[in-house]
């Protein structure tokens, strides 16, 4: 079984719907508190929103290649 991806403050990750770059800001049990990085306010997400980093499996040149 595949390693499953945790986001980290500080990380760069996408948003799965819209393929929007986030940071990470912090996290929570349940939630993910990010801010898009080209300016916006800092909202609440779930993980299961996110996709992970370019360089992670599943991350965003499969989510891209994916949806292309």
């Amino acid at each position: 079984m595949a390693e499953q991806w945790v986001p980290v403050p500080g990380e760069r990750v996408h948003e799965r719907r819209t393929g929007v770059a986030l940071e990470v800001m912090e996290i929570d049990k349940a939630d993910v508190y990010v801010r898009p990085l080209r300016g916006g306010l800092e909202r609440v997400v779930r993980r299961s929103d996110l996709v992970p980093p370019d360089d992670a499996p599943g991350g965003f040149f499969d989510w891209q290649a994916s949806h292309g």
